[in-house]
């Protein structure tokens, strides 16, 4: 057992310390009761790892040809060590073998003692286990190597292995899984990668750039976003740095500017390298100023700091009166972000029942409660894998669920109600409310190291009435609403009256109201105050149709009977005096 050429591992110490954890475990080396899922759920298990096995098949396809004589097969396996694949010749091994080694099984170090799938998982490393080395005597007739695969991300996605019978030679089999593990890492990366990104490639040669042997490193603007294991293990890179880490932290005397040729370069650990940089097809995220997704009131340099902030994985928490454009805000941040090609997936905390928002949240698996759904369902929290998690007044979030969202959080994984297993998950995470989420804290009712984390940065929408610009917002909302298409078209006093309503509703009602215009407009209509709903109109307006009701017998008379007094008159009749002023002076001009 050896690791690979980056690191030097004591293959007789990992041995010594697996063998002492599966005694840790409580396992019987006799035991025969593999531990496995149902097929239900390991169709549900290989959709989930859709992306580990489209970049795995190929290279795992031409893996298993190459070893096809040994009687062997390759296997890929998820972060806990569950077998989602087999490829090979199954038929070839041994019936106790093949049962062993199929789709379902689960060989973590736990489940079936020291074992290479296992073991490279708990030491996040490449092995290889043979014959008697195996805890478990069942296993002792096998030969297996395996190498933990990482994300661009840094994090764990699974394990690639080999398994065949232990009496075949093996000299290669552990190189071979090494290397194959190398290209599908530095696959993912390449074609993971942004347009809007940096690629940066390292190598201690200048012929090695533009090779598989190199370390890849991307930037989002200047922080460090993806990078494969080569890089991960020869830079010391953590999981935990994606997304913080600065381009100027990693190489101190370099500037971030790109070049074509390989030039030397010196990393904050004295490293040398040779590196090419290429710059992203366009450097800065922002919000567009223009188009769906903009709003009125001026986030053109907030904006894109919260794009940035996204980017970089920070929590972002949106806070502002109900129906204020929180979500539409959260909406085009997605739109701006990396994470756009993933779901924006949205959540409201306050809508949905206590009872049913856990298993909203986090899935359930078939039959985990009266009236679960036969299939089972994986939640909101794994829609939105790979893309942003929208957790609509978070404020009201029961207690008990902000200390499983939390753990989510921190340790990235979900387990399903029900389940037994966890899934690996990465998202982006903003979170709006209306609600003091400090004060919240103080009262406690809600937990105050939840607020750290989905409070990295705070940002407050003003509410409607105080936006600048508002017509040209309200024209917007029109158009999206097929105002335009219907060239239905509003008159300047009528956006006007509309900007000066005080939205106790905000966004939403304002919409709502745009959407009853044009509901009883028709094609081609203006439309003035006087198609507004009686709520909606001002005093003034008002007035005037109030005014018009009444015939001109009315208005002398009353005025007749108040002596002139415009002032009695006009209260009399429900309408302001500088109305009947108006009137009066018309009826002069005319």
């Amino acid at each position: 057992m050896q690791g690979t050429p980056s690191t030097h591992i004591d293959a007789d110490a990992v041995l010594t310390d697996s063998w002492f954890r599966s005694q840790q475990y409580g396992l019987e080396r006799n035991a025969d009761d593999f531990p496995r899922v149902r097929q239900g759920e390991l169709a549900d298990l290989i959709a989930t790892h859709a992306g580990l096995q489209q970049f795995s098949q190929p290279i795992v396809n031409a893996l298993a040809q190459k070893i096809a004589d040994k009687q062997s097969v390759v296997i890929l396996s998820d972060a806990t060590g569950l077998v989602l694949n087999t490829f090979g010749d199954m038929h070839a091994m041994q019936k106790a073998q093949r049962f062993a080694l199929a789709p379902g099984n689960l060989w973590s170090e736990c489940g079936r003692g020291t074992n290479a799938i296992g073991t490279a998982l708990a030491i996040d490393d490449s092995c290889e286990i043979t014959g008697d080395q195996h805890f478990l005597t069942s296993n002792q007739n096998l030969y297996c190597a395996a190498i933990p695969l990482q994300t661009p991300n840094g994090q764990i996605a699974g394990v690639l292995d080999i398994s065949g019978p232990a009496h075949f030679s093996h000299p290669h089999t552990l190189e071979w899984i090494q290397q194959a593990a190398r290209q599908i890492e530095y696959l993912w990366v390449k074609q993971s990668l942004h347009p809007q990104q940096w690629l940066m490639s390292l190598h201690v040669q200048p012929q090695g750039i533009d090779t598989g042997e190199e370390l890849l490193l991307v930037f989002s603007d200047n922080i460090l976003m993806a990078a494969n294991r080569v890089a991960t293990r020869e830079l010391a890179l953590g999981a935990e740095q994606f997304g913080l880490l600065r381009f100027d932290q990693l190489f101190p005397l370099q500037e971030q500017l790109a070049t074509s040729l390989p030039l030397p370069v010196i990393t904050h650990q004295q490293q040398a390298y040779y590196f090419r940089l290429r710059a992203p097809a366009r450097v800065h995220h922002a919000v567009s100023s223009g188009g769906d997704h903009s709003l009125p009131f001026s986030l053109q340099r907030d904006g894109e700091k919260m794009v940035r902030l996204l980017n970089a994985g920070v929590s972002l928490c949106i806070q502002g009166e109900t129906g204020c454009g929180k979500e539409y805000l959260s909406r085009a941040l997605h739109q701006q972000s990396r994470w756009n090609t993933g779901k924006f997936v949205a959540i409201n905390c306050a809508a949905i029942p206590e009872s049913l928002i856990e298993s909203e949240l986090f899935g359930y698996q078939a039959g985990a409660f009266t009236g679960a759904s036969k299939n089972g369902y994986i939640g909101k929290i794994r829609e939105a894998d790979g893309g942003v998690l929208f957790l609509d007044e978070i404020g009201d979030m029961p207690l008990a669920l902000q200390t499983r969202l939390l753990r989510v959080l921190q340790e990235k994984e979900v387990a399903p109600l029900g389940s037994s297993r966890s899934w690996p998950v990465n998202f982006a995470v903003i979170s709006a409310t209306h609600r003091n989420l400090a004060q919240r804290v103080a009262e406690g009712a809600f937990r105050e190291d939840l607020l750290y984390r989905l409070q990295e940065f705070s940002f407050a929408i003003p509410p409607l009435r105080d936006w600048p610009a508002l017509p040209d917002f309200i024209r917007r909302l029109w158009q999206e609403l097929d105002g335009d298409a219907r060239n239905v078209q509003l008159r300047p006093e009528l956006l006007q009256s509309l900007a000066q309503l005080p939205w106790p509703g905000n966004v939403r009602q304002l919409r709502s109201l745009l959407k009853v215009l044009l509901a009883l407009a028709d094609d081609g209509e203006v439309l003035g105050q006087d198609n507004l709903p009686h709520d909606y109109r001002p005093p003034e307006a008002e007035a005037s149709v109030m005014l018009q009701q009444h015939d001109e017998k009315l208005i002398a008379e009353t005025l007749h009977r108040f002596d002139g007094n415009i002032s009695k008159a006009a209260q009399a009749l429900g309408v302001a005096r500088s109305t009947l002023y108006r009137r009066a002076a018309r009826e002069k001009q005319d």
